[in-house]
């Protein structure tokens, strides 16, 4: 395990995670490309794998607690569950998501390194709103890094240096160590504080923030953030930890589409504290949602209860979308009581169509010029339901 700067990459074995990656494994995602014309957006699977595990790690998000009773050190809860931690044979990386402590001083910082110092492996940390000051980068160094490990690639960011969007130097950051990486990794996780694709307009607005005053209008994910992501083969992940604090806070939420995971949590309210273990497999990554107040780890449930655009939306929307990209014609059946806006964007972000599709009609939608690439097809009824697609030409 070591910081990258565009260096080499790491073998994929929990024995011995600083061999000089020597070989690939990136076929599959390739042939995906090849023989998919298109495919609609597809969720994770978090069933248990038969596969060996590799290794595992936890994040946790918004240790201070709860912000109406702020002490020195950790959230208590979660100090108690260290030791549980340290015993899990496979964790072998931890993360907090930000929001460590509730001022950032000296004095808060020496009392929750004394916490930080119970754990038997590495700490990292995404800086929170109440993290950021010179004297979180004195201790921890910049607000953005990355690293790999096992042949995996792990990206901190800081959202709250450009209000809540990955912009400026942090965005070239970004850009620069996916290129640089992502073909000599599997799975890319990133690990920040804010929940960068929440609005008070979009479908995540059914997930109740911790300070929604903080959000700042909107943010650079779906115009600029999604679709670099998209534009890389690897499955990847963001950890969000500004969630849970208080009781009316929302405690986690889950989503997932085409390559990406999204998923927020925290801890603050009580019995719904809670922290997410990442497994690993050779082939493939499942979550575990833990409950961290209390007797039992799975009092919360699974991490797919909190899912926030489950599979039976388009059912739910009654809106079918038959592409055809090789002709020019994306045909839409709106068989709802509701009028369905209908956007393509390219990967860039451009819009090249929007479109209102009337109640109960068919709708032909011709689109000239269109190039080989990756092009995404948003729908929203006047309910707010929503639905996005993902569509590849691929000649």
């Amino acid at each position: 395990m070591r910081n990258i700067n565009n260096s080499a990459i790491m073998n994929r074995t929990a024995e011995n995670p600083a061999t000089i990656f020597t070989h690939k494994r990136f076929g599959w995602c390739k042939m995906k490309k090849l023989f998919i014309y298109y495919f609609l957006v597809l969720g994770v699977s978090l069933n248990a794998q038969s596969d060996s595990l590799i290794y595992s790690f936890f994040t946790a998000g918004h240790t201070y607690g709860n912000p109406k009773s702020p002490h020195y050190g950790l959230h208590y809860p979660f100090v108690d569950y260290i030791d549980t931690l340290n015993a899990h044979e496979k964790i072998k990386l931890g993360f907090l998501t930000g929001d460590v402590v509730p001022r950032s001083t000296a004095d808060y910082w020496d009392s929750a390194q004394v916490d930080i110092n119970k754990f038997n492996m590495p700490i990292y940390i995404a800086a929170g709103n109440h993290d950021m000051s010179p004297e979180f980068t004195k201790r921890f160094g910049p607000y953005y890094s990355a690293f790999t490990f096992n042949d995996d690639l792990f990206i901190i960011l800081t959202p709250g240096l450009n209000a809540w969007s990955i912009a400026g130097n942090q965005l070239k950051f970004l850009r620069t160590t996916l290129y640089s990486n992502y073909n000599h990794v599997y799975n890319i996780f990133i690990i920040l504080h804010e929940l960068i694709w929440w609005s008070p307009d979009n479908k995540y607005n059914v997930v109740t923030i911790n300070y929604a005053p903080h959000f700042p209008g909107s943010t650079n994910f779906d115009n600029v953030v999604k679709p670099l992501l998209l534009s890389f083969p690897n499955h990847i992940t963001i950890f969000a930890g500004d969630l849970g604090c208080k009781n009316k806070v929302s405690s986690v939420m889950y989503d997932s589409f085409d390559n990406i995971t999204l998923i927020g949590s925290g801890m603050g309210g009580g019995v719904r504290d809670n922290i997410i273990i990442t497994n690993v497999y050779p082939n493939s990554v499942d979550y575990d949602l833990i409950a961290i107040s209390g007797d039992d780890p799975n009092a919360l449930g699974e991490l797919t209860d909190y899912c926030i655009s489950p599979a039976p939306l388009e059912n739910t929307l009654h809106v079918k979308i038959y592409p055809n990209l090789s002709s020019g014609y994306l045909y839409i059946n709106n068989n709802s009581d509701n009028n369905v806006n209908c956007r393509l964007y390219d990967l860039s972000g451009e819009k090249l169509i929007d479109n209102m599709i009337e109640k109960k009609s068919v709708s032909t939608i011709r689109i000239k010029n269109i190039g080989t690439g990756i092009y995404f097809v948003a729908l929203q009824n006047q309910e707010g339901l929503f639905l996005e697609k993902k569509l590849i030409k691929i000649e």
